[in-house]
């Protein structure tokens, strides 16, 4: 959502400095908070402060916040003949009057969409929010504009927003972990948390043990697994409608109860699920994908394994759905389960989350440079067809390696306008922990994208580099572009889970990255700037060290996957080269402790022994 830039008509902020902030007295509490904000922000940008007042004594000279009585008395009151939804929001600015109403959450996010938009406030992070100083004779356009998010479910799993709840709101993130900490919830004040989207890998809530009942789990191999359980079994699906149905008056309003499979894909073979899997064809005129990306051969024989599932929820959803219609059943697309069902379709009362964890993360999942994508694109058509309540689980992160530079600031901007055009009602973004890789700027540019896909990604980025790193935003630029520039060329295929190699990323490109950081910090505009150009220099770094790091940590994991030895699968490294390795290595781990950049003891010891350093408590 833009601002409108005619620049006539419009009102200045003198004309502003004896009106008052309405909100109405039976309120939400979000909007009373809303109020609140836009106090508190608009006196720091222009250094008026406007009262607080319940009621008014004339029609104009007033900022509405939200719809009452007194909105609908003044000489906006037309605005008030319209419900809105609960996060739509409406901004209208008038000669004698500004009104930001809608939903409880959309008359909070209309004040910030207004703080940033009309007078340049940027929440950058949860302790730096840029409020520029704006003059008596700064214009605001009169306007009229609405806008309700095309996501309704937004959660971003990165610490740099989810533990501090009120710059989680200021980014418009509307959910919270369930499992996480109290202090990290949204409250009422904050807007409350939207209901649905996150299913964690919960075994179905199969409550049966596996050592009493081999025969509720999964056959595969010519015997029973553990893996999963057995979704055709009658006892299963016995055991869990009755558990569910047993407990349905702890469950709020309008809750999903996730019935989700765990993280493997060892999916149950046996003969009734096969005869599901099949959805009523024969093996012979089965028309399967060839290779498709992430599935065991085996587990598509008889299909796509998803029928199971969809069979399954849909037995749970019919049973919920006589007692508490509000409810809905959540499951997901995933690894074995992430082909949708050829025939099946899923229930009303169903929803189904879908997770990208397979695709390319270099390239949309659009571009016809990958077939992977491709592929992902077909089974999110399907799914499409299949369920009218489609969420997505996408990454934004390596969990591999959390400081390895992650080249997906392209690509991801892109994907969630696929997820909007192929009728996703909500995202579920994996994010890694805080302190890591590129973590501030991505905070700022995913948040902003999950509230409004349309975004310009760039401008985002650059907004951010300019705003929080000064004059070094244009060497940083670079090495954003560096990177993704080498990724693209690469052509690869690989997913979240990979090295720096499958992405097209090599230690030459750390060293170039090296020499931008040290430009960077000489550039810095004072030392905070470049404490924050200092951090960011890890990625630089780490990929400077890959030969090191690969020899290290990922020769062992090769070698067991290739049956070999490690000094097969290590890279050779001229001893000439070992101090500079020295060098890098121990400014890494350096600046990981001093700016907090996550627990990698292991990888420290690991990194020091290989290249003959003291433990870090000896001294040097």
């Amino acid at each position: 959502m833009h601002a409108d830039e005619n620049p006539s008509p419009a009102v200045t902020i003198d004309a502003l400095r004896n009106w008052s902030i309405v909100v109405s007295e039976d309120a939400a509490a979000c909007q009373h908070y809303a109020a609140e904000e836009f106090q508190r922000f608009y006196q720091q940008a222009t250094g008026v402060l406007l009262p607080l007042k319940q009621t008014t004594t004339g029609r104009t000279g007033h900022v509405f916040i939200g719809p009452g009585d007194a909105l609908k008395e003044s000489a906006l009151g037309r605005l008030m003949q319209k419900e809105y939804a609960q996060e739509e929001l409406r901004i209208v600015v008038a000669k004698g009057n500004i009104a930001i109403l809608g939903g409880p959450r959309g008359t909070l996010y209309g004040v910030y969409a207004f703080l940033e938009d009309y007078l340049g406030i940027r929440f950058l992070t949860s302790d730096v929010t840029h409020v520029p100083t704006v003059s008596s004779q700064h214009v605001i356009p009169l306007t009229d504009r609405s806008y309700k998010p095309p996501f309704t479910y937004r959660f971003y799993l990165k610490a740099e927003v989810m533990e501090d709840p009120i710059f989680a709101v200021r980014r418009r993130q509307n959910a919270a972990s369930p499992h996480g900490p109290q202090e990290q919830r949204l409250s009422a004040r904050l807007g409350g948390e939207a209901t649905g989207g996150v299913f964690l890998h919960n075994n179905f809530q199969l409550s049966a043990s596996f050592e009493e009942h081999p025969e509720y789990y999964a056959f595969r191999d010519g015997k029973r697994s553990k893996a999963q359980p057995c979704l055709t079994h009658p006892e299963v699906r016995r055991i869990v409608t009755n558990q569910i149905l047993g407990n349905l008056d702890g469950y709020p309003r309008g809750a999903t109860l996730a019935l989700a499979q765990n993280d493997n894909d060892h999916c149950c073979l046996c003969r009734r699920c096969a005869a599901v899997q099949r959805e009523g064809d024969k093996v012979e005129a089965l028309q399967m994908p060839k290779n498709p990306a992430g599935h065991l051969p085996e587990n598509l024989r008889h299909g796509p394994p998803s029928a199971v599932v969809v069979d399954f929820v849909n037995h749970v959803a019919d049973a919920v759905a006589p007692h508490r219609p509000d409810l809905w059943i959540g499951t997901e697309a995933y690894s074995y389960s992430v082909m949708p069902p050829r025939k099946t379709k899923v229930r009303a009362n169903v929803k189904v989350q879908v997770a990208t964890y397979h695709c390319s993360i270099v390239y949309p999942l659009e571009d016809p440079r990958s077939l992977t994508n491709q592929q992902f694109m077909d089974y999110l058509g399907g799914w499409r067809k299949a369920c009218d309540n489609l969420l997505i689980w996408t990454y934004d992160m390596n969990p591999r390696d959390y400081w390895l530079p992650f080249p997906n600031m392209r690509s991801q901007p892109a994907n969630l306008r696929s997820f909007v055009e192929n009728n996703g009602r909500g995202v579920f973004m994996q994010g890694a922990p805080g302190g890591t890789e590129f973590s501030e700027l991505r905070a700022y540019v995913m948040t902003a994208l999950l509230w409004d896909p349309s975004r310009d990604a760039d401008e985002l980025i650059n907004e951010f580099l300019t705003l929080y790193y000064g004059r070094t935003a244009r060497l940083l630029r670079q090495w954003i572009n560096l990177l993704h520039d080498q990724a693209e060329a690469s052509g690869s295929e690989s997913n979240i889970n990979a090295t720096a190699k499958d992405y097209g990323l090599d230690a030459a490109l750390g060293a170039r990255g090296l020499d931008l950081f040290e430009r960077a910090l000489q550039a810095a505009d004072n030392e905070t700037i470049r404490l924050r150009v200092e951090k960011l220099s890890m990625t630089a770094l780490r990929l400077a060290l890959e030969r090191v790091w690969w020899n290290v940590t990922e020769a062992p994991r090769q070698a067991r996957v290739r049956k070999t030895t490690i000094q097969e699968v290590r890279i050779p490294i001229d001893g000439e080269d070992l101090p500079r390795y020295r060098v890098l290595a121990r400014q890494l781990f350096t600046l990981a402790k001093k700016h907090n950049l996550g627990p990698r003891e292991s990888a420290r010891a690991a990194v020091y022994s290989y290249l003959g350093l003291p433990p870090e408590n000896e001294k040097k």
